[in-house]
C-alpha cells in the first residue's frame, strides 16, 4: 500500500491508480461512482468518488507536509486593512497577535491516506415521519399543521423538530436526539469510521498550503461567500469541491468536530466574528486551515460534552493502513 502515499501516488499511471482505488472499494464495501480529477488553488488530485449508503467519499492520498501558520501575512489589500483598523490603529500588530493566539504552530507531519466523506453530516437530526411525530409530542402536530399552510419553506424548533417543504407538496420531518461527543465517537467506531484529527483536518482543508487560506494570504473579494453574497446569489465558491474533492470550511457558522482528547472544532467559530461585525476578513479567518477553536474544558462546562445540532457538524474518515 505504499503507492497510496503522495510521494509515489502522483507518478503512477492512471490505470494503476484505478486498480488501487477499485481494490479500496472492494475492501471497504463501497461502490465507485466515477473517477475524477479535482483541481483548485494550483493543486490537483486524481481520485474516485465512492458511494456508501447515502454518502459520498473520496480517496485522499497521504503525504509528509508542513502545517500551521505563524507570523503575519504581507501585502494585504486595502479592504482587509480597513476592516482590521476598526479593531486597532496598527492592523499588522493586531493580526500578528490574533494569529499567535488562535492559529496552530508550524510543524511537519506525515498524513496517512484516507477515505474521506465529501460533505458534512448534521448532528442529532434524523429523518422521521408523521406517525412518530404524533407519538413524540402532541404540540408538534399543531406546529406541523400550521407549517403546512405557511408561506415559508422550512421551520426549525430548537433541537426538537425540523420541517422542510420538498417536491410534490411533501414535507420532510426530522426529529432531534441529544448526543454527546463521546457517544458520537463511539458510534463512529462501531461503524468502522473515525473523525479526522487536527493534523488530518488541516491537511484535508489546505493540502499543506503555506498561506493563511488555501488560495493565498488575503480574502479573494471576487469570490462569493456565505453571509456576504449578493442577494439572490446562492452559489458559493468555498462550498465547491477543493483539490481533494471535499466541501470543507465554507461557512464560519458550521463548526466541524475533530478527534481530540476534548471536544474541539475546526472550520468555523459558530459565526462569532461575523456576529461581532468584524467584516469578511476576520469573519472568514476561522475557515483558515490553521485556525484553532479552543477545546472545551469539561470541568467548567455544565452540559459536559453535549453537542449542538445547529452549529456542530462532522465528517467520517477511514484511515488506510499500509
Amino acid at each position: 500500500m505504499k503507492e497510496l502515499y503522495n510521494s509515489i501516488y502522483p507518478i503512477l499511471s492512471k490505470e494503476k491508480k484505478k486498480d488501487l482505488l477499485e481494490n479500496l472499494a472492494k475492501k471497504y464495501n463501497m461502490e465507485i461512482i466515477k473517477f475524477e480529477t479535482f483541481s483548485k488553488y494550483s493543486k490537483s488530485t486524481f481520485t474516485a468518488i465512492f458511494k456508501y449508503k447515502e454518502s459520498e467519499f473520496v480517496f485522499v492520498p497521504g503525504d509528509t507536509v508542513t502545517l500551521g501558520y505563524e507570523g503575519v501575512p504581507k501585502n494585504l489589500s486595502n479592504k482587509s486593512l480597513e476592516q482590521l483598523k476598526y479593531f486597532s490603529e496598527n492592523p499588522s500588530e493586531f493580526l500578528e497577535e490574533y494569529i499567535k493566539d488562535n492559529f496552530s504552530k508550524i510543524r511537519e507531519v506525515t498524513i496517512k491516506p484516507m477515505l474521506v466523506e465529501r460533505r458534512l453530516q448534521t448532528i442529532g437530526w434524523r429523518k422521521s415521519d408523521l406517525e412518530e411525530l404524533k407519538n413524540f409530542d402532541s404540540e408538534l402536530i399543531e406546529e406541523y399543521n400550521n407549517f403546512k399552510s405557511a408561506n415559508y419553506n422550512s421551520l426549525t424548533l430548537d433541537e426538537t423538530a425540523r420541517f422542510t417543504k420538498i417536491k410534490n407538496g411533501n414535507i420532510e420531518i426530522e426529529l432531534y436526539d441529544d448526543i454527546t461527543y463521546d457517544e458520537l465517537c463511539e458510534n463512529l467506531k462501531d461503524e468502522g469510521f473515525s473523525l479526522p484529527n487536527l493534523d488530518e483536518w488541516e491537511y484535508l482543508c489546505g493540502g499543506g498550503c503555506r498561506t493563511l487560506f488555501p488560495w493565498g494570504d488575503d480574502i479573494d473579494y471576487n469570490m462569493n461567500f456565505y453571509h456576504f453574497s449578493k442577494k439572490g446569489n446562492n452559489k458559493f465558491d468555498l462550498e465547491e469541491p477543493n483539490f481533494f474533492g471535499l466541501s470543507i470550511a465554507y461557512n464560519p457558522y458550521k463548526m466541524e468536530i475533530i478527534e481530540a482528547d476534548k471536544l474541539a472544532y475546526k472550520g468555523g467559530d459558530g459565526g462569532c466574528n461575523i456576529c461581532g461585525g468584524s467584516g469578511i476578513f476576520l469573519g472568514y479567518l476561522p475557515c483558515s486551515p490553521y485556525y484553532n477553536q479552543e477545546p472545551i474544558d469539561y470541568e467548567y462546562e455544565e452540559d459536559d460534552n453535549e453537542l449542538h445540532g445547529d452549529f456542530d457538524f462532522y465528517r467520517r474518515i477511514i484511515r488506510i493502513e499500509e
